[in-house]
């Protein structure tokens, strides 16, 4: 399975941790062209990298209790369902966290990449 159709599978929640991720994405573009071009050395919006980061966690781990929750309540309604679907559902409902996970510790990194880079210049 390729990363689109994880995506696709993982729920109206990826939206939201894509978007984060694109926030998360423009600020260090803003901060490093700030850097480079106007030899701007401020921590302003450096704080937003690493709140879109936990912000792309929690709703990753939010997604999963969501959907783990409504799979049990479709689960004790419907009675008996076959193991492999309920396998295949657990494993879906983990999509959300790492895609969550992965873009928090890209956060973490930008972020104290660009906080030592403007430490030490100051």
């Amino acid at each position: 399975m390729n990363l689109f159709e994880m995506y696709k599978e993982g729920g109206p929640y990826m939206h939201i941790i894509l978007l984060l991720a694109v926030v998360m994405l423009s600020v260090v573009v803003i901060k490093l062209e700030q850097m480079i071009r106007r030899k701007r050395l401020d921590m302003k919006l450096l704080d937003l990298i690493l709140l879109s980061g936990s912000v792309a966690l929690a709703v990753g781990l939010l997604s999963q209790i969501i959907g783990i929750t409504e799979a049990l309540e479709a689960i004790r309604i419907a009675g008996d369902i076959s193991p492999k679907l309920i396998m295949a559902g657990a494993i879906i409902s983990f999509y959300g966290p790492i895609f969550g996970f992965f873009i928090f510790i890209f956060s973490m990194v930008f972020y104290f990449v660009l906080k030592e880079i403007i430490k030490t210049k100051r």
